[in-house]
């Protein structure tokens, strides 16, 4: 029997394992531990999923570690005794003591189109400068971040409506079918090595809170990607006013909805506040939240009366 631990902490593995336990043509692989994030630590981490029900479900040896490569982590991994290693969602760097412990190496799982979009919160990132197609990748994991030999990679497309928990929706759907298509060669040791193609090559910094502001001068496509690639569970892109903080967790954009208006708010009665924007093209805010108060429909909100 194949055996499979994961080192994962966001909900893209979930389904992974899922799929494993519950695809009766995988009954030949093991899923032999699973490492988390203590929750101290993974506190700040937007995507966190601790994975208790699969655990207390289906009776998983786990361990939850402050970090990947501590002494007690490492010694839970060696007695799981792996033939691999899928890492997902994990921005801790391993070291070599832990990538010698599988028998066939460790595999990372990427939501981006390796050799595109490496780096960090490359999905938010995806969203934000307009990308119209994005992937999943699972490749070599080496010293270097993001780029080993492919392994598996699917492509899909990043619709107008997508935000960034759709656009995950979507990684975790291609994850499953890579792990249905390729799980029992790999804990076999059987891979179909991809060279990554450097030429191609791009790279994504850590969001930060600075990377959330927006306002109204802004173009309103520049804002629409701003708000759908950090919508939940990411902590949301907001602007100011009146020094407020004032978080869009949802809202709409037609590129046909233009105004030769001046900037400015006005009311719908389908519940959304449009906004003309610096290009004259309008935006409609649907879901708002002033800093420290409750969310609410765009059109309630009384600050622009």
């Amino acid at each position: 029997m194949g055996k499979v631990l994961f080192v994962a902490c966001t909900p893209v593995a979930r389904y992974m394992m899922e799929e494993i336990k519950n695809n009766s043509a995988l009954s030949s692989v093991e899923i032999c531990g699973i490492v988390n994030l203590n929750s101290k630590i993974a506190v700040n981490k937007a995507n966190y999923d601790p994975y208790v029900d699969l655990i207390l479900k289906y009776g998983f040896p786990y361990y939850y570690c402050n970090n990947i490569n501590e002494h007690d982590c490492l010694e839970f991994v060696r007695q799981c005794d792996p033939d691999i290693i899928i890492q997902s969602g994990w921005s801790q760097k391993f070291k070599p003591e832990i990538m010698s412990i599988p028998k066939f190496g460790c595999i990372g799982e990427h939501p981006a189109p390796l050799p595109r979009g490496r780096g960090a919160a490359c999905v938010n990132w995806a969203i934000i400068t307009d990308e119209k197609s994005w992937g999943d990748t699972f490749f070599k994991m080496e010293d270097q971040y993001d780029v080993g030999y492919i392994y598996a990679q699917k492509t899909f497309a990043i619709e107008h409506y997508d935000d960034v928990k759709t656009v995950y929706d979507k990684v975790a759907q291609s994850s499953v079918l890579i792990v249905r298509e390729n799980i029992i060669d790999w804990t076999k040791g059987s891979f179909q090595p991809v060279i990554q193609d450097e030429s191609k090559a791009t790279y994504y910094k850590r969001r930060t809170p600075a990377d959330g502001v927006f306002d109204f001068s802004e173009n309103a496509l520049t804002i629409y990607n701003k708000i759908r690639g950090q919508a939940r569970p990411y902590p949301g892109a907001f602007f100011l006013w009146k020094n407020k903080k004032i978080t869009v967790w949802k809202a709409t954009f037609d590129f046909q909805e233009s105004s030769s208006a001046p900037k400015g708010m006005s009311k719908n009665s389908d519940g959304s506040l449009s906004v003309v924007c610096g290009d004259g093209y309008i935006i409609k805010l649907i879901r708002l939240q002033s800093e420290g108060q409750p969310e609410i429909w765009g059109n309630e909100w009384e600050e622009i009366q």
